[in-house]
């Protein structure tokens, strides 16, 4: 093809130049200076058109020769992104995280009937009200696909105030044995979808993650953010735990949060489980406790799991106190059972009737108080701690009940304080009722939670338990509040 179009150039460039030739020759010969003038005006016309019309000719040329170049370029360069995109490491863009959020009850219901179909399924709540003793749940975050990094996959149902629809969902879904639900700090959300008497097949990826010690996770926490951001390699943006879920609707940072928490949560699992399977722990030496384990399922009964319990403690050691929560998280605790807890830790029946909320049999404690002190250490109320540790103080008065969970009591405590730069100086964090600690913790860090307050930041803190604090519980600390004091908060040597 380009020996031809060669040939055809050449050609056009010799009849061009010999016509303009011609013409000049005729001009010449005829004695007109007005034909002259024509002749080479013609003669030059033709010239520029045979050069014009050669380049053109050129330009078609080089079209038809680069166009399979061009539609190879675009067909190998998305193969190629695709190869770079499989190689890199975890990575998703949340500016541009897709979700669907659904309202229509109709359509809400389609797709609770959908997800019934799978057997494995990642769940997360947020609730309304959350400075309230009564919460909703507002916000049912779900997905079946756990290596969708876009969202796509990721549902939202608005279910505040829907009450008709979260019974349809545990009838649908919670109570089905063949589904597995992943949550993470699953009793949390289980007072929401059903409660743990009713619930089947649930699996808590925050118990996985107890069962590695920090120093093998590599991690300050087991905050689901906080395995996020170390395992997986997400970034953080604010937090929106602490806002209005009540209000709709919603703002789009609400909406964005909710659908990246369930992302999260099916990145931390994987990552968990494979941490977990290649742990260096002496297995041989910890209680052998099955990875896929499950809430409510419960395939040891109650002094069986107990002496687990208390063999891994020992083997560990971990605080007696360790014990009752664990135990707490699998098993509905009356006053029979506490009772025989509190004789396997060595601890006085009087911390059976306590952990109850019952008044023991013989007033040898003031009924007023008795509900309110560890009976762990057998506090009265004239034991006033004297705090020679940087903390601060949290009352946590209206939110306290005696039937919280661990997870749920560092919740509240670490949650949205209006606090100052005086916060930083603070290594201890303690959770104070009525002037009575109920728990201490260890803080590693703060963050900034996102609400603000009259035109004041409220911040919430990382930690964990203070273990080489816990006989602080039960005692009275209420001098640091005197009468007419107003304020939740209470800095000590800080």
């Amino acid at each position: 093809m380009t020996k031809n179009t060669t040939n055809s150039q050449t050609t056009i460039n010799i009849i061009g130049i010999g016509s303009s030739l011609l013409i000049l020759l005729m001009g010449f010969f005829i004695k007109s200076n007005s034909l002259k003038i024509i002749g080479i005006i013609t003669g030059i016309s033709t010239g520029i058109y045979t050069q014009l019309a050669s380049k053109k000719l050129e330009q078609d040329n080089e079209k038809l020769t680069t166009l399979p170049e061009s539609k190879t370029i675009e067909i190998s360069s998305p193969c190629l992104e695709i190869i770079e995109e499989k190689e890199r490491d975890l990575e998703i863009k949340e500016n541009v995280i897709k979700y669907q959020y659904l309202e229509d009850e109709k359509i809400i219901k389609q797709t609770i009937d959908q997800f019934s179909k799978y057997s494995t399924i990642w769940l997360d709540t947020e609730t309304a009200d959350w400075d309230k003793p009564t919460k909703r749940l507002s916000l049912l975050q779900i997905t079946a696909n756990p290596n969708d990094l876009t969202g796509e996959s990721v549902y939202l149902l608005d279910l505040l105030d829907k009450n008709h629809l979260i019974e349809y969902f545990i009838q649908t879904i919670m109570v089905n044995e063949n589904i597995q639900k992943v949550f993470h700090n699953a009793p949390y959300d289980l007072r929401f979808l059903g409660g743990r008497d009713r619930v089947n097949n649930i699996f808590c990826t925050y118990n996985l993650s107890r069962k590695l010690s920090l120093e093998v996770l590599g991690t300050p926490n087991r905050q689901l953010k906080t395995l996020a951001s170390y395992l997986c390699g997400f970034t953080i943006e604010e937090n929106e735990q602490g806002s209005d879920w009540a209000i709709r609707p919603l703002t789009e940072k609400q909406v964005k949060y909710a659908a990246m928490d369930i992302i999260f949560l099916t990145q931390v699992h994987q990552k968990l489980e494979d941490i977990y399977n290649l742990s260096t722990l002496d297995k041989n030496e910890l209680t052998e406790v099955n990875s896929q384990e499950t809430i409510n399922t419960n395939p040891l009964n109650f002094e069986e799991e107990l002496a687990l319990l208390l063999t891994e403690q020992q083997l560990r050691n971990h605080q007696k106190s360790w014990v009752y929560y664990q135990i707490r998280n699998e098993f509905r605790l009356d006053l029979e059972k506490l009772k025989i807890i509190a004789q396997a830790l060595g601890y006085n029946e009087r911390w059976a009737y306590y952990r109850a909320g019952i008044n023991p049999p013989n007033n040898q404690f003031n009924q007023q108080e008795n509900n309110h002190q560890n009976m762990q250490n057998l506090p009265s109320f004239s034991d006033n701690l004297n705090i020679s540790e940087s903390a601060i103080l949290f009352r946590i008065n209206r939110t306290y009940s005696p039937d919280l969970s661990s997870e749920e009591l560092y919740n509240i405590t670490r949650g949205n304080w209006v606090l100052r730069e005086r916060r930083e100086n603070a290594d201890y964090a303690f959770a104070v009722y009525r002037g009575i600690i109920k728990q201490v913790y260890r803080i590693h860090s703060w963050d900034f939670s996102g609400v603000i307050t009259n035109g004041n930041e409220r911040y919430c803190f990382e930690g964990e338990i203070a273990e080489d604090k816990q006989n602080y519980i039960g005692m009275n600390v209420a001098r640091y509040f005197p009468r007419g004091m107003a304020s939740s908060t209470r800095y000590v040597n800080c």
